[in-house]
Parts: C-alpha cells; structure tokens; sequence
C-alpha cells in the first residue's frame, strides 16, 4: 500500500495538483486549481497504510516535512478522523521564490522598509501565504544585518538569511524562546503558522522594537483581525485589542484562482489592510466589521479590498466572472 501512496503522489505532480488528500478507508481526492477532485479509480486506502508510509507518527495529530517522494519534498498534515487516519500532502517547491517574483501589488514593497511591528500574511489553504511570508522574511534578510530568530516549526522553506545573525534558541515554548531572543537583542522574529498562545508573546517582542511576521487561516482582512485575538483568554482580551491596535502593521491576504481560460496558472488576489488611525480605533473598540469600509476608501495610501483586486481581474481577463462570484462580497462590483 505504501506503493499505492506513492503512486497517488506521482499523479498529483503529473496534473499540477496542489494537494493529495488521503483518508484511509475511503478514495483519495487531489486538489486542483482550488477544487477538490476525485482521482480516476483510486482505491480506498487501507487502515495502517498512512503510519505504514509515514513512519511515526505521533499523537492525534502534526505536520511533518517528509520525501522525496515522486521527485519532490511534501509537507505533510496528518490528524485522526472518523474513518482512521487522515494526511493532506501538498509539494513543495524546491527554493522559496523571490518577494518581487510574487507578481503582488507594488505597494506591498512598503513592507520592506518596516523595522518593527506585526505583519500577518493570510488566507485560505493552499493559498500560497506560506511561500509569500517566506519571501518577504528573506527579502528583509538579504536587504540588512539584523539579529533574528526563526521559530516556524514546519519548516516548509529554508529562509535566506543574507549576512543576519540567526539566534539559536535552547529547549521550551515559543514565548520562552522569544523571551530568549529580545533579551539577545532580536531584530526579526518569523513565527510560521500562528497559534493562539503567542499573541501576548508576539504583540510584547512588536512592542518592544522587533519586527514579528506570521501567516494565518483567514478569507479577508477581518478575519485575519478576529482568529488572531480568538485564542486569547477572555480576561485578556482588552490587552490584546489594545496592544494590536498599537503594534500592528499590515494584513496581506491572499487567493489563489483558476485562470480564465483553460491550462492557465492560477491567478494571486490580494487584500492588503494597513494600520491607521482609523484601523487602530476599530480594532481597539472591536468594530472589525468596519475595516472593509477602511480599506475601500484608502486606495491611495496602499490599501486593496479583495472584491476591487477580483473586479479588476475580471476586466483584464485573467479570472473569469463565474469563478470571482464565488469569493467576492459584493457581486456587483464586477459589473
């Protein structure tokens, strides 16, 4: 069965997929352009078979870095289910691409001048904001010394890191490292995929003059705003709102879509939210559902809401109308 998995691999490369989803005891599905797709006459994969392939696996679930298999690197999200165990395989490329090779709106080039503060790169799975953060992380690395301190427990791509000094950090926590590092001096903090106890850590290292960027699972800028302070203790939450407000600096959103015409990459669209004064009062009053409106108004200084970036995609002829409905928020901002 380990063959068979192998095989499936083999046929997401084949095809362009961006993930192979694998529940055992049921068909696998391949990722496709943002759909999930049945794998003509697949068979259900039999119980045991993922442990079998992936070796140890370790509690209910976790994220590996594993291959080559079929030529490539794979992350690899593995968790309990229903049926037995599942994974989601997604390739990964073989080098980070460079932050202008992104083909992201310039005014992102803002963010190369930050020093300090908390940029949050987002969007929905397999939407690329891991590959966009690395990017940025190592543009900020080749363009000056620094100090920094990499805590991304996946791994998923190697940063360059220019001539900085990277901190290595002994055992414990998250924050017990980022406490490590600022006592060190710590210029630059890259996080990976954000989780819930780091907030207070990560807004103290913003607010104490480092620069800490993270990605995290989120349609819109709102929502970016809401699953940051979500895992934050209720007798903590005003802090949290407060310190945000302050040291926040920009949410890069990010989806990828099906080009217009067929074989066609897949198209980027961007939301970018930066820290106002207006920004920060919604966010320090709780008033998130005012930030569309923000950022609507505020083209001039940078800012681009995502149904604005899908109309204008929609009128180049890169995205079709029928596949920009699916995600924008207003239908008839696409004419």
């Amino acid at each position: 069965m380990a063959t068979e998995i192998e095989s499936l691999l083999d046929y997401v490369v084949n095809v362009g997929g961006t993930e192979l989803l694998v529940t055992e005891g049921a068909p696998s599905a391949v990722r496709l352009a943002g759909k999930v797709c049945s794998i003509p006459d697949a068979p259900a994969v039999e119980p045991g078979a993922l442990r079998e392939f992936l070796g140890s696996i370790e509690g209910e679930s976790g994220s590996i870095i594993g291959g080559p298999w079929a030529n490539a690197r794979w992350r690899v999200r593995y968790f309990r289910s229903a049926l037995g165990t599942s994974a989601v395989f997604r390739p990964l490329m073989e080098e980070c691409p460079g932050f202008g090779d992104l083909g992201a709106p310039q005014t992102l080039n803002n963010l190369l001048g930050l020093s300090s503060g908390l940029v949050v790169f987002a969007g929905p799975a397999c939407a690329g904001k891991t590959t966009t953060a690395t990017s940025y992380v190592s543009a900020l690395c080749e363009s000056r010394m620094m100090r920094v301190c990499f805590l991304d427990a996946a791994g998923e791509y190697s940063v360059r890191t220019g001539e900085c000094l990277v901190l290595a950090n002994s055992s414990g926590s998250s924050s017990d490292k980022m406490a490590q590092a600022l006592r060190c001096g710590c210029d630059l903090f890259w996080m990976g995929d954000f989780e819930g106890e780091n907030l207070l850590p990560m807004l103290r290292a913003a607010e104490s003059g480092a620069l800490v960027v993270c990605t995290i699972t989120a349609g819109n800028a709102v929502g970016a705003v809401e699953a940051l302070l979500s895992g934050v203790a209720p007798e903590d939450r005003a802090l949290a709102r407060t310190m945000l407000a302050s040291v926040f600096k920009a949410v890069v959103v990010q989806r990828l879509l099906p080009g217009a015409t067929e074989g066609a990459a897949t198209v980027p669209a961007w939301e970018i939210l930066y820290n106002t004064q207006n920004v920060s009062t919604f966010i320090r009053n709780g008033d998130h559902f005012k930030l569309p409106s923000v950022i609507a108004a505020s083209s001039s200084e940078g800012m681009l809401l995502m149904d604005d970036c899908l109309a204008e995609l929609v009128r180049g002829g890169y995205v079709s109308r029928e596949e920009a409905g699916k995600y924008v928020s207003n239908i008839a901002r696409l004419g």
